[in-house]
């Protein structure tokens, strides 16, 4: 029997003499039962360093004596790594903000409004640009809105307030503050303006004059719309206020009609 070797693998060549002499020994066995079943035995050994495939995870190890490793694909797995580190960073982010929020949630603001003065109210007569007689209004008037911010560690935000006058149903004034910031536990006060110049009343103006001149004054009415937030976590999480207020006043001559003054005022929020 001779023993051949090469590279790839190991294996054994019988010659039929050496083969012959095997069945013999097996045939001729004095013990071996008649119904025992013929043994053909052959001796097979498996190499040391084999060339076969073996699968291993996502790569096929090729095993030679050299052990070379081959990928069964391009790997994207550190892509994935980075995605999954993302999506964990931005989960905690956004808890912790929540638990944040919670725990210094802001309370809500109080606002109020006053009439500070009317520092001209006149009303003249005149012609407008068509030729029509007509009463011409022209007036100024200071305002306070009182900001109560209550929240210990966030500032108040508050957007240009709207604010206008009536006359029933007649919008003859109008005008928009300017942005406002009301700081952390504080109660601040605002100044706000509105007011007109020539501004011609028609037939309202002749009503409203009458009623100067009467004892039961001239009835106003000034509306204030205000939108304030506070900023937590930039524009992420900032909870918006909206304040709206009312109020009702009444304005008469004063000093044998010389002057207008305001003789009774009522604000009040609406919303």
């Amino acid at each position: 029997m001779e023993r051949r070797e090469d590279h790839y693998s190991n294996y054994f060549v019988q010659s039929p003499s050496s083969l012959s002499h095997d069945l013999e020994f097996e045939f001729q066995s004095p013990t071996r039962s008649d119904s025992a079943p013929l043994v053909l035995s052959c001796v097979n050994e498996f190499p040391k360093h084999s060339d076969f495939l073996r699968n291993y995870g996502n790569k096929l190890v090729y095993e030679d004596d050299e052990k070379m490793l081959v990928p069964l694909r391009s790997s994207n797995s550190g892509w994935w790594i980075v995605l999954q580190i993302g999506w964990r960073f931005l989960f905690s982010l956004g808890v912790a903000l929540l638990v944040f929020y919670i725990a210094t949630q802001p309370p809500h603001p109080d606002i109020s409004f006053r009439i500070g003065s009317f520092n001209q109210f006149m009303l003249e007569q005149g012609v407008d640009s068509h030729g029509a007689s007509t009463k011409f209004l022209t007036f100024n008037c200071s305002t306070k809105l009182i900001v109560d911010n209550k929240s210990n560690v966030f500032g108040l935000h508050i957007h240009p307030p709207s604010i206008k006058f009536f006359f029933g149903p007649l919008n003859f004034a109008k005008a928009q503050g300017p942005k406002l910031y009301a700081l952390s536990h504080e109660s601040t006060t605002f100044q706000l303006y509105i007011g007109t110049t020539n501004r011609a009343m028609y037939g309202a103006g002749a009503e409203m004059d009458d009623m100067l001149q009467s004892r039961a004054g001239l009835p106003l009415i000034l509306r204030t719309s205000i939108i304030s937030d506070y900023r937590v976590v930039w524009n992420i999480i900032n909870p918006k206020y909206h304040h709206k207020v009312e109020c009702l006043l009444l304005l008469a001559y004063k000093e044998r009609h010389s002057h207008v003054t305001m003789i009774r005022e009522k604000c009040r929020l609406v919303s």
